[in-house]
């Protein structure tokens, strides 16, 4: 076998609730190692890395914010149990048997995440003002250049990484002379404004998928020039490259985890997250930005292959999986569950889907004798004129069918929900609120959010079909994607927000656990997968609501 002469370090800087090892760079692993024998590819997951060294004993012993965690001697106790509970440790059963300390823990590990990922970014901020990098910071500058890596690659998914993804990058650069691309679903908006306003952080950054990108700058001597999807800085002016798409997806790899250890991660049991599909079917929800960063294309793996990478897992004794595709579509989805059946495979699975009329009941019963514990059904509301306002394609009556259908076979129902899209009004937001709660014995979480507007996406295209008369740039947004805006009709972002926030105990009552239990989709799998499991417990408690008509229901 040949020695691999250089290294690429991939890293997956903080912050996010690490229950389980992430996905993009894992498929990157995979598929450079195959590609590229010369380059020997390791991931560093910083953002499970950071969560183990807080939250080992003693580590927030007097460091909470008494403002966050007013009783935070306890709360430090409090999470520290947590860590081990969720983890898998000696306490572990209480994970799955005791739904008032699970709360307790995920509520903390919730507050947590959002106050410590607000520190951590005050760190980053404080390091661009006088260059004097936060001891935590150091410490895993440190865990990098361990690695001695030829090149350094900065994995980001999520938003809130991009604090810690900036310092890292300026940092390796200018203090080590690395090398440093980054890339991530976080650009899929606008890496050129993130390149103009943090020229110094990054040598290349992609936008789109990483393999061919990936492969192509690691052949090329770490030059930017042919790199598809790649942006990069030239005498001062941003440049870039048209993306390239794989439309043969098992010319791919699948993702390879060995440098992650699973007993790490936040969840009793590994949960793996696995991409079935890219782009969507649909490709037509006019607040969607993701199925242009896909090239407006839905690519599938050949249902052999996907049989073969499960088996892959299942050797190894791991049962758990994430299929996150942005939707499963039902022809698919039919396919998919004959063939996991048909392999004989012990799983159990949860996906995202569209709720359409073909999700008949025969075929969510096959759904769920493949493994399917719950499906994130795109919902988003039960008002006809917004769904069609959406271009969602489906019909109130419909999707009420398909929830009612999908929990007789055994499925777990978790509903997203859209608050304050443009022009909607208090009293068509309560027909949604009407229809979750008229559908309560069938509905287990709700993943609920005010509208955002999004660039590159139909309304922000032509906002005056939507009643919007004025868009803006939103906050300190480095990428560009999101933006404020006024409607002339309907409830304002404001009002809307505050609707929201008025809803969340209504929202957090559907869970039939523990009311935070939704916020971790991975934890949600195991619990529904625990033998024994009712999803029809008596413990659900809702809220007594006043409608703005003045009807009530509680």
């Amino acid at each position: 076998m040949t020695e691999r002469a250089k290294k690429l370090l991939l890293v997956f800087p903080p912050l996010n609730v690490p229950t389980a090892p992430p996905l993009g760079v894992a498929l990157l692993k995979g598929y450079i190692e195959r590609e590229l024998p010369q380059w020997q590819v390791v991931i560093l997951d910083l953002n499970v890395w950071l969560f183990n060294r807080l939250l080992q004993p003693g580590s927030l012993r007097g460091k909470l914010n008494r403002t966050t965690f007013p009783e935070a001697v306890l709360a430090e106790v409090a999470l520290e149990k947590g860590a081990e509970v969720f983890r898998g440790g000696s306490q572990a059963t209480e994970f799955y048997t005791a739904p008032e300390r699970y709360e307790l823990y995920g509520e903390l590990f919730s507050r947590f995440t959002h106050a410590f990922g607000q520190e951590l970014a005050g760190y980053c901020r404080d390091f661009e003002h006088d260059a004097v990098p936060h001891p935590l910071i150091t410490e895993m500058i440190g865990q990098i250049v361990a690695q001695n890596p030829h090149c350094v690659g900065l994995s980001l998914s999520y938003g809130d990484q991009l604090p810690a993804g900036i310092t890292i990058g300026r940092i390796l650069r200018k203090k080590f002379g690395l090398k440093v691309i980054m890339g991530g679903s976080v650009f899929s908006g606008s890496p050129q404004q993130f390149l103009t306003t943090y020229p110094d952080v990054a040598d290349l950054v992609v936008a789109g998928e990483g393999e061919a990108a990936l492969k192509q700058y690691l052949s090329d001597g770490l030059e930017p020039a042919e790199v598809p999807g790649g942006n990069w800085l030239h005498n001062g002016l941003v440049r870039g490259n048209t993306p390239e798409l794989c439309y043969d997806l098992d010319r791919l790899s699948p993702p390879d985890f060995s440098d992650c250890n699973l007993n790490n991660y936040y969840s009793p049991r590994p949960v793996i997250p696995l991409l079935l599909s890219r782009g969507c079917y649909w490709r037509r929800c006019t607040f969607c930005a993701h199925y242009r960063s896909a090239g407006m294309t839905y690519r599938r793996h050949g249902i052999d292959y996907v049989i073969a990478m499960l088996r892959g897992f299942t050797d190894r004794g791991i049962r758990h999986f994430a299929f996150i595709d942005e939707m499963i579509s039902p022809v698919y989805f039919q396919k998919l569950a004959k063939g996991i059946r048909e392999a004989g495979l012990d799983i159990a699975y949860y996906a995202l889907a569209r709720p359409e009329k073909a999700f008949t009941p025969e075929l969510l019963r096959q759904i769920a004798a493949s493994g399917c514990r719950f499906i994130l059904w795109g919902v988003e509301s039960a008002c006809q004129r917004i769904l069609d306002l959406m271009d969602k394609g489906t019909q109130v009556a419909e999707v009420r069918k398909v929830l009612h259908d999908s929990a007789a076979a055994g499925i777990a129902n978790h509903v997203y929900i859209i608050c304050g899209f443009p022009t909607e009004t208090p009293l068509e937001l309560a027909e949604t609120v009407k229809f979750l709660m008229e559908l309560r014995g069938s509905i287990h979480g709700v993943h609920r959010g005010p509208f955002v507007l999004q660039k590159d996406t139909p309304i922000y295209d032509a906002p005056e079909k939507y009643a919007i008369t004025r868009v803006g740039v939103a906050g300190e947004d480095v990428l560009g994607g999101r933006c404020d805006f006024e409607v002339a009709s309907g409830m304002t972002p404001t009002e809307a927000r505050e609707i929201f926030n008025s809803l969340q105990p209504v929202f957090r009552a559907f869970s039939p656990y523990a009311p935070h239990l939704p916020n971790f989709r991975d934890h949600a799998l195991l619990v529904y997968d625990k033998a024994g499991f009712s999803l029809r417990p008596d413990r659900r408690i809702f809220p007594h609501i006043v409608y703005p008509d003045g009807s009530t229901q509680g």
